[in-house]
C-alpha cells in the first residue's frame, strides 16, 4: 500500500486545532472549519461528529471524523476515525513552533479499495499532494506571505485499535478486514527543529504502511478465508509489490 488516509487525519487535526487555539474561536467553528477545508484538501466529503477543545490545559479531541470515498469507488467511506486526541503545551499554542506532547488516533477504520484506475487512497493522496504543492508554491513568495506557517514537535504519536478492510469495486465494500498492531512514533520533528503537519503525516504513513504490509504478509491465510469467489486473486492485487 503506497498511501494512507492517516495523512489527512493528522493534517486536518493539527491545522484545525492550531487554527482554533491561535484565534480563540469556538468548538463549532473548528468543526465547520474541518468540514470546509477537509474536502478542499482531500477532494472528498469530510464530516465530524463533535469537537472539544480547551486553551486552558492544551487538551483537545475531534470525534467521529469520517472521510468519504472518491467518485468511482463503491465503499461508503474511505476512513472512519473514532477519536483524535491532542495534548499541547499551552505555552506554545500561539508560537511558530508548537510543542505537542501527544497525538493519539483511536480506532481508525480504513477501507483500501482498488478500482479500474488505482485505489481510493491513491486518488485521495493525489488530491492531498496537489493541495500541498499549491500551498508550497504560495509559501515560496515574499517573506510576509510565509509568515505564520507553523511547525510542530510531537513527543508521542500513537495509533491504536486500527482496522483495515481490503476490497475491490466488484466486491462493493465487502472484503478482508484485519486488525493493526499499535503504531507509535516518538520525538517527531525534534531533531529537525520542527516539521509541518503534512511532513508529520508522511512519517506516520510510512510506519503505517510497514505495519499493514507485515500484517498481511505474515497472515496470508486471511486471504483464503474471504468466502467470496474470486476475492483472493482480486485482493492479492492490493498487496504491495
Amino acid at each position: 500500500m503506497r498511501k494512507s488516509l492517516v495523512v489527512l487525519a493528522v493534517v486536518v487535526a493539527a491545522v484545525a486545532i492550531a487554527a482554533w487555539w491561535a484565534y480563540s474561536s469556538l468548538d463549532l467553528i473548528v468543526r465547520v472549519g474541518i468540514e470546509y477545508y477537509g474536502p478542499k484538501i482531500a477532494g472528498v466529503p469530510v464530516h465530524v461528529t463533535s469537537v472539544d477543545l480547551s486553551t486552558a490545559d492544551g487538551r483537545g479531541a475531534v470525534r467521529g471524523l469520517e472521510i468519504g470515498n472518491p467518485a468511482g469507488f463503491d465503499a461508503p467511506h474511505a476512513a472512519q476515525l473514532g477519536e483524535i486526541r491532542v495534548v499541547v503545551d499551552p505555552a506554545t499554542l500561539r508560537a511558530p513552533l508548537v510543542h505537542i506532547r501527544e497525538l493519539t488516533v483511536e480506532a481508525p477504520n480504513i477501507t483500501y479499495e482498488r478500482g479500474d484506475h488505482g485505489t481510493n487512497l491513491s486518488a485521495i493522496q493525489k488530491n492531498i499532494k496537489g493541495y500541498i504543492a499549491a500551498n508550497a508554491e504560495a509559501q515560496s513568495g515574499p517573506a510576509e506571505a510565509r509568515h505564520g506557517r507553523r511547525k510542530f514537535v510531537v513527543d508521542h504519536i500513537v495509533l491504536r485499535g486500527g482496522h483495515v478492510t481490503m476490497t475491490t469495486t466488484s466486491l462493493r465494500g465487502q472484503g478482508l478486514t484485519f486488525n493493526l498492531p499499535e503504531v507509535r512514533l516518538d520525538d517527531v520533528g525534534k531533531s529537525q527543529g520542527g516539521l509541518t503537519a503534512s511532513e508529520i503525516g508522511n512519517l506516520v504513513v510510512a510506519e503505517l504502511e510497514a505495519q499493514i504490509a507485515r500484517r498481511v504478509l505474515t497472515n496470508i491465510d486471511l486471504l483464503r478465508k474471504g468466502g467470496v469467489g474470486g476475492a483472493i486473486d482480486a485482493l492479492k492485487g492490493l498487496l504491495p509489490h
